[in-house]
């Protein structure tokens, strides 16, 4: 096999297995579903470009998700010079097909989650991203963003009670106080049980 067979074979791949996890990452860090679908689109091009500096295929995610978080940040710089319109009409047809889940409780839920998540400077938010949207172990956070362990877990303890305050603020001055679930930031059962 040539070696622009095994590299496209290797892409595939990637785009396959990694597509929805980037995807994910990338709408949490924007809190929006186009500019996210485009991050990851500019993500993937970079990737094809850069494929052969992939020394360790099994380290592929995590080089994708650097490439994503550099992406990201260009995309910041490049918003704060233009407005970008919101997608409100799209946003309330997803929400209205979520069975038992009343459209404008669910609506405000994830706008506040959102808000809190905009709140949030970026060395806190990726590696709570990174954790608990994307299920990435601790470890494999560290080594991603090449920082110790110990900062990655108090970031993300940070991040959580950073998270709770915004939260609990925006659902009081909402008047939603009761609908919101803000002082639960815990991670799903199945990440509960794995280790760092």
């Amino acid at each position: 096999m040539s070696r622009v067979e095994s590299d496209r074979k290797l892409y595939e791949d990637l785009v396959r297995r990694h597509a929805a996890d980037l995807y994910r990452f990338a709408h949490r860090l924007c809190g929006n579903a186009q500019i996210a679908e485009d991050l990851v689109q500019d993500s993937f091009c970079e990737a094809w470009r850069l494929i052969q500096s992939l020394r360790d295929p099994l380290q592929a995610r995590a080089w994708l998700f650097q490439i994503l978080r550099y992406r990201y940040a260009h995309a910041v710089r490049d918003r704060s010079r233009r407005v970008q319109p919101t997608g409100g009409a799209e946003l309330l047809d997803q929400i209205a097909e979520e069975p038992g889940q009343d459209v404008l409780d669910a609506l405000s839920n994830r706008e506040l989650l959102q808000q809190a998540l905009d709140a949030l400077e970026g060395h806190y938010k990726e590696p709570f991203l990174m954790v608990f949207l994307d299920g990435l172990r601790c470890r494999e956070v560290a080594e991603a963003l090449d920082l110790p362990l110990g900062t990655v877990l108090s970031r993300i303890h940070r991040a959580r009670q950073l998270l709770r305050q915004s939260l609990r603020r925006l659902a009081e001055s909402d008047g939603v106080c009761g609908k919101v679930v803000a002082g639960r930031l815990s991670p799903t059962p199945r990440q509960q049980k794995r280790p760092l």
